[in-house]
C-alpha cells in the first residue's frame, strides 16, 4: 500500500525572501581524478554543494543534492567536469545557480633529490566554484609543503642557520574559468622557495637538501615575491594571489607574506 507523504518543503512560503545559497555542507565522498599523468587518483573529497531558491519557495529537497554528487562521482573525472555537477544540481533543484566548494588531498609524485627514491607529495586542493544564469567561474587553491631558510640567521650567525617548514599557497583563476589540479604549479614553488619538502629521504639526499637550502635562503618575501613573477609569466592565468607562511622554528609565532595580481582581461 503506498501512501503518499506530505512535501513540506515544496510549499509556498510568504515571507518573499529569497535565498543565495541552500545546500549540504561537509559531505565526504570518494572521488576518482583523471590526473595529467594519464591515470586515475582516488582521492576523499569534502564537499559543499548548494544552490539558490525562488522567495515562494520554502525548501530545498537536500537529497537531490547529494544524489547529484554521488551520480558525478560514480566515474573518473576531469577538473573541467565540475561544470557538469553543477549543472546538474541547478537543473535539478530548477535553480538559477549553483555553488560548489570540494576539498581534498591530492599526491604529486615526487622523487628524492639524488637517491631517486620514489615518494608521494601531499598537496591540499580546494576548488570554489560557481555556475550561474550561464555564466561561471572557477577558483583553485593549492598549498604546498615547503621549507624556507632564514638569509637574515645566515648572514649574522658565524655557522649555521634556522630554517623551518613553510606553507605555500595559490589561488589561481583562469581565463578559460575551469577548475586546476596543482601538477603543473610545482615546479614553480620548487623555483621559489629554499627546499621543497620531500616524502623520503635518505642520507645523501638529506645531504643534498640542507646544503643547497643553505645556498639558497629566503625570507617570505622572497617566497611570495619569486613566486608572484613565475605566475605573472602564465598565460592562462587571469588571476591569482600567493602566499607563504612559514612556521618559525625559533619563534612562538609564524610569519607570512602575500601578493595579489590585479584581473586580467
Amino acid at each position: 500500500m503506498n501512501v503518499l507523504l506530505p512535501d513540506v518543503a515544496a510549499e509556498p512560503d510568504s515571507r518573499g525572501v529569497e535565498l543565495h545559497a541552500v545546500g549540504i555542507r561537509g559531505l565526504r565522498l570518494p572521488v576518482l581524478l583523471h590526473t595529467p599523468l594519464k591515470t586515475v587518483q582516488q582521492v576523499i573529497a569534502v564537499t559543499d554543494l548548494s544552490v539558490d531558491i525562488d522567495a515562494e519557495q520554502r525548501g530545498a529537497h537536500m537529497s537531490r543534492l547529494v544524489e547529484a554528487l554521488y551520480e558525478w562521482a560514480s566515474k573518473p573525472r576531469t577538473p573541467e567536469d565540475v561544470k557538469t555537477l553543477l549543472r546538474r544540481a541547478r537543473d535539478r533543484m530548477s535553480s538559477r545557480s549553483a555553488q560548489l566548494k570540494m576539498q581534498f588531498p591530492y599526491f604529486l609524485q615526487l622523487a628524492a633529490p639524488i637517491t631517486r627514491t620514489p615518494g608521494w607529495l601531499d598537496v591540499e586542493v580546494e576548488w570554489n566554484c560557481w555556475l550561474s544564469n550561464g555564466a561561471s567561474y572557477a577558483i583553485s587553491v593549492f598549498e604546498f609543503p615547503t621549507m624556507t631558510l632564514c638569509p637574515c640567521s645566515k648572514a649574522i650567525s658565524e655557522y649555521g642557520a634556522h630554517n623551518q617548514r613553510a606553507l605555500v599557497r595559490i589561488w589561481l583563476q583562469t581565463k578559460d574559468n575551469l577548475s586546476r589540479l596543482p601538477d603543473e604549479y610545482l615546479p614553480l614553488v620548487q623555483e621559489s622557495a629554499s627546499s621543497l619538502v620531500y616524502p623520503v629521504l635518505k642520507r645523501p639526499d638529506e645531504k643534498f637538501v640542507t646544503e643547497s637550502s643553505y645556498e639558497n635562503p629566503r625570507f617570505v618575501e622572497d617566497v611570495a615575491r619569486e613566486l608572484a613573477l613565475r605566475l605573472t609569466e602564465r598565460e592562462e592565468l587571469s588571476w591569482f594571489r600567493v602566499e607563504c607562511e612559514s612556521i618559525e622554528s625559533i619563534h612562538n609565532h609564524n610569519a607570512f607574506a602575500m601578493y595579489e595580481s590585479p584581473k586580467r582581461k
